[in-house]
């Protein structure tokens, strides 16, 4: 058995010494935050991952990151934009959240090198 460690969420990792690369899911850590256990997507469509699937509609896509809590007041005529934003920065009309599944690759010969 070997131990290395995720680059993401600072975690210990066991897996068979003959192993090339892994998988590592960031999502099972509790004592971290949301901004390493989780990823945000850009939705552009229809999608389906390992988390799920879901879309929205053509129209919707079309007009997504528009809306603007400052539109019609002076802020908003003058180029500012505030919308709401996930933990990691990321708008909210324009991306969705999931599991951060973290790929981490290893050397045959224990050097670290592939």
């Amino acid at each position: 058995m070997t131990i290395k460690i995720c680059p993401n969420c600072n975690r210990r990792v066991v897996t068979d010494r003959f192993n090339t690369d892994f998988i590592h899911d960031c999502s099972q850590e509790v004592d971290v935050g949301t901004s390493i256990t989780q990823e945000d997507v850009t939705v552009i469509g229809e999608w389906e991952d390992f988390s799920g699937s879901g879309g929205k509609a053509p129209q919707t896509i079309l007009m997504q990151g528009a809306p603007n809590e400052l539109q019609g007041r002076r802020a908003g005529i003058e180029g500012e934009d505030l919308e709401k934003l996930t933990q990691r920065d990321a708008r909210v009309s324009t991306h969705r959240q999931r599991a951060h599944l973290e790929f981490i690759e290893f050397s045959k010969d224990g050097t670290g090198v592939v």
